[in-house]
Parts: structure tokens; sequence; C-alpha cells
């Protein structure tokens, strides 16, 4: 099962940061907060095809942590 870890970037094409989800060394999705927009994720295909296998309880954890830092950042 693969380990998820996280950060906050700044991406050049976004206005606020953003929190990047990733799987092992690939991106699984990306949460941001846009000026006059909620919370959206953009959720990646897996680069070798396939599907991710991962934690609910991990992912549910991060996605909660995402929202919690881009609400205060």
């Amino acid at each position: 099962m693969t380990h998820l870890s996280s950060m906050i970037t700044s991406p050049p094409d976004r206005e606020n940061l953003v929190f990047e989800i990733w799987a092992g060394a690939n991106q699984l999705a990306e949460v941001s907060r846009e000026p006059g927009r909620s919370a959206e994720i953009e959720i990646y295909p897996p680069v070798v095809g396939g599907s991710w296998n991962f934690e609910l309880e991990e992912f549910m954890s991060l996605l909660n942590q995402a929202v919690k830092n881009l609400n205060h950042g």
C-alpha cells in the first residue's frame, strides 16, 4: 500500500497556495481555494495506469488538513 504525503506549494498558474497530495513519487491530487470559490480537488490518474491504492483514513486526514490550511492561509 502506498504511503501518502503532502506539501503546500505556490504554482504560477494559481492565485493562491495549493495543497498537493503525493502517493510515493507521484502526485495524486491538488486541493485549491481560488478567490470566490470553495475548496476544490483535482485528482490525477496514476502515471503507469491501473489504480491508486492507499488507506482511506490517511487520505481523509490529508483532505481535512488541506481545507484547514487553505482556509487559514
